[in-house]
């Protein structure tokens, strides 16, 4: 890189943080991305105003976009080893993380999370008897069983370790957890899926199962292993459920996420009610490490249909 390029790139850093509100959008930004919109309503600012600011910060690489369907999400900008102003944005995230979100922010921000969870709730209530047709379009569960059948064996849980299942609808899964250990807790935030749970183990003859309406935080009680297949990318916000989980699972427990690879299949936000179209690798791993999880198992399988699954693990 040349020195002038260098230069140019310091002007722009410059010009885009010596703005308050833009400061306050790397704030909001700190560990979630958020559509225009969604911005619009955390930092109670009109749209053209916002996307002014954006545009500033994108041209100064300290935000990136990210498609989701039809939207289009902002986020901080990774930083790379190679960047000549690695420290200098390094240093300037870790002093904007350091203030203190403000009260009504922070409110508006859980009122985007409510608004997002509200869409994926409804959808489920509204899909519940086909949701489980609609989701092996994508990657139905026998495809990928074996991928989980080789982590868990890996893994090497005791038979008598508590698991808990979120969001295990019509899966066979919850019958490969119920088969390996003695407790199990299925917790599904809508009553119909969580009762395609119950009838599917029911019918299994297992009475080693649990069942709970709601999240995972009305769960009292900890466990050794928390299960998530074809779920986070149905959550309001998948890196706020890396921090809950880490509050539920025990020293040494295992969690384990079976999600699809970050994919351009527009349809699935109709058709399976996804909020997010898969997660990059390097994604999920920065979550995690934020929420204080150390990387374990990671496992790919590519599907004929053209989707990618990843089986990944978390201590």
């Amino acid at each position: 890189m040349t020195a002038n390029s260098s230069i140019e790139q310091l002007s722009h850093y410059c010009k885009a943080t010596a703005d308050s509100q833009r400061l306050q959008i790397l704030r909001v930004l700190s560990k979630e991305s958020f559509g225009v919109l969604e911005l619009c309503q955390v930092l109670q600012v009109g749209q053209s105003a916002l996307s002014h600011h954006l545009k500033i910060l994108a041209n100064a690489n300290l935000v990136e976009t990210r498609r989701e369907g039809t939207s289009i999400f902002y986020r901080r900008a990774l930083i790379h080893a190679e960047d000549p102003l690695r420290q200098l944005r390094q240093s300037l995230f870790e002093s904007i993380d350091e203030t203190e979100l403000p009260v009504d922010q922070a409110s508006r921000i859980r009122q985007v999370y409510d608004c997002r969870h509200q869409q994926a709730k409804s959808f489920f209530n509204k899909n519940a008897h086909r949701f489980q047709e609609n989701q092996d379009l994508i990657a139905e569960y026998s495809h990928y069983s074996q991928c989980i059948d080789d982590v868990l064996d890996n893994e090497s849980i005791a038979s008598t370790a508590t698991a808990i299942e979120i969001g295990p609808g019509d899966s066979d899964l919850i019958l490969t957890l119920a088969n390996r250990f003695h407790n199990i807790t299925a917790i599904d935030n809508t009553a119909e899926m969580l009762e395609k749970t119950r009838k599917k183990t029911a019918t299994a003859g297992k009475d080693n199962v649990n069942f709970l309406v709601g999240e995972l935080h009305d769960h009292k009680g900890d466990c050794e292993l928390l299960v998530l297949n074809m779920v986070l990318h149905h959550l309001a916000s998948p890196i706020n459920f890396f921090f809950e989980a880490k509050r539920h699972i025990k020293s040494g427990g295992c969690l384990l996420i079976a999600d699809l690879c970050a994919h351009d299949q527009n349809w699935t936000t109709d058709t399976c009610g996804d909020l997010w179209l898969g997660f990059d690798a390097d994604e999920l791993d920065g979550w995690a490490s934020a929420a204080g999880f150390e990387q374990g198992q990671s496992l790919y399988l590519g599907l004929k249909n053209g989707f990618q699954v990843q089986v990944r693990t978390y201590h």
